[in-house]
């Protein structure tokens, strides 16, 4: 018996036509294909459109606009001061305060009576708590919080708002607000719609839309911790602290930075940056039940090394890892035997090729726990054992510049003036290295000058060998490969750090 040809799917969508295709029963006739008109590119369009003004409808009521007074003072600054990179995160220096700025009302003179200045938010609990931005808030006098419905509530700051992501959480005093639904910052994928809600130059309840163009963006310089949702949804001064939802209404992230161009105060490069609300939720909630944010950490300052293009030559037997750029004093790093210039592989077994793989590990550490680091020193392997420590809520970035020193008898060298460390000079100036080459001047647009070398620097190490003496730097010097460079570690202010000295400079350029 011959079987029946059975038809099965179906459906072939173009953008005109949709084919039906029928499916045949035994000893029946076969039906004819149906065509079926697809939908026009207006009806399209539409449907997209309803589903953008859907989400505005649904979520605008748990979006807030945020008045905040200063006194003496006008608009908020154009991005937080104060934010520059940290331990366990990358040495380089911030992006310009003129490529990313925190989407909020700029700068305005100050006055005797202060102009408010605003900025938004979002309900994230029905009695009253409020996640935004702490660049929104920062130094506020009196915030005010006005709802959709027209209610406006004097605010209060929740906690001790976190500078190193730049996320606050403020309360005000009502019950039964329509909080917004949290989505997943992790799910969500570049090319996916995005929908921002604020306030932008003062015009309430504004929508825009936009694809996210990207994910974990960071050497940004804004904030410390840094893996912002990359949007193209228009966001303008006074979008800070507001919703970044995808095409359901939740929210996926918070408004915080605009891409600018330099010299264009309000110039908006339709590049907007929005923190992952995963890290916003971990970060509220902790303010909200603790009142403030406390992190491990181990007191390194470090760069990627595959970005380190400068050291190539000087680190070897590893290719990948974390450089460790300076070691700051009184941390778990210092006591713990890491050296600068040392490259961290693996931290509890976990492999980190670059300084965010470094900074996330460490962050999902207790305070007080042990890590077992596996470091490439001089192109041998160590191991060691660093017990985290309580992160300060402040870090110094730069040592304090030791007193300029009068000069002093010994040579010139690589336009470095050096004598050896005594007990003298230990208390004349505070050192807290006892052993070592103490830096008396550095001669102006000399290949010590190049390399970062200051006054009151104390060199201990010399391509990883201790030194002492003056004789002993000049015998490494004549040593040395002119172009590769010669590793000095250095010593100020109790911060531990290395710079490369090289007789000519280095000749590497961008992409090398």
């Amino acid at each position: 018996m011959k079987l029946p040809t059975l038809w099965l799917a179906a459906c072939l969508s173009t953008g005109f036509m949709s084919v039906v295709c029928a499916v045949t029963t035994p000893g029946a006739a076969p039906a004819p294909a149906t065509a079926v008109p697809a939908a026009s590119p207006v009806d399209v369009a539409k449907s997209l459109g309803n589903a953008f003004a859907g989400v505005a409808e649904r979520v605008s009521p748990s979006v807030v606009v945020i008045t905040v007074t200063r006194g003496g003072q006008g608009g908020i600054s154009g991005m937080p001061e104060g934010f520059s990179p940290s331990p366990e995160d990358q040495s380089e220096q911030p992006a310009p305060n003129d490529l990313f700025r925190s989407p909020h009302r700029m700068p305005t003179p100050p006055r005797d009576n202060a102009e408010p200045s605003q900025g938004s938010g979002f309900i994230v609990r029905p009695d009253g708590y409020i996640f935004t931005n702490n660049h929104v808030i920062q130094g506020a006098d009196k915030i005010k919080v006005k709802l959709k419905d027209g209610r406006s509530f004097d605010a209060q700051v929740v906690g001790v708002p976190d500078e190193k992501t730049d996320v606050a959480v403020i309360k005000i005093d009502a019950k039964g607000l329509p909080a917004v639904e949290m989505g997943d910052s992790d799910a969500i994928r570049p090319g996916e719609w995005t929908i921002a809600i604020g306030a932008p130059f003062s015009l309430d309840y504004s929508v825009t839309v936009g694809v996210l163009s990207g994910k974990f963006r960071d050497h940004l310089g804004a904030t410390i911790y840094e893996e912002y949702l990359q949007t193209q949804a228009t966001i303008n001064p006074g979008n800070s602290g507001g919703p970044l939802l995808d095409i359901d209404g939740k929210v996926v992230g918070i408004n915080t930075l605009i891409r600018t161009r330099p010299g264009f105060t309000f110039y908006n490069a339709n590049v907007g940056f929005a923190i992952p609300i995963k890290l916003a939720q971990k970060i509220g909630n902790l303010l909200i039940t603790k009142g403030k944010v406390e992190r491990p950490w181990i007191g390194v300052d470090i760069r990627t090394l595959e970005e380190a293009t400068e050291l190539k030559g000087v680190i070897k037997g590893v290719s990948k890892g974390v450089v460790i750029q300076s070691i700051r004093p009184d941390t778990p790093a210092y006591q713990s035997g890491l050296a600068p210039l040392d490259v961290i592989t693996t931290i509890d077994g976990v492999a980190v090729n670059t300084a965010r793989d470094l900074q996330k590990q460490v962050l999902e550490k207790k305070i007080g726990q042990v890590v077992r680091l596996n470091v490439m020193r001089n192109g041998a392997q160590v191991a060691l054992e660093v017990k985290t420590g309580l992160q300060p809520s402040t870090q110094q970035i730069s040592a304090p510049l030791a007193p300029t020193p009068q000069p002093l008898p010994p040579g010139l060298i690589y336009g470095l003036t050096v004598q050896p460390v005594t007990q003298k000079i230990i208390d004349q100036y505070s050192l807290a290295e006892k052993h070592g080459l103490y830096v008396v001047d550095v001669e102006e647009e000399s290949p010590a000058a190049r390399c970062g070398m200051e006054p009151g620097m104390v060199i201990t190490e010399v391509d990883g060998r201790k030194v002492a003496t003056t004789q002993a730097l000049k015998d490494e010097l004549k040593k040395a490969d002119p172009k590769r460079g010669l590793p000095l570690q250095v010593s100020k202010g109790g911060i531990k750090s290395f710079v490369i000295l090289r007789l000519v400079p280095s000749s590497r350029s961008d992409g090398d």
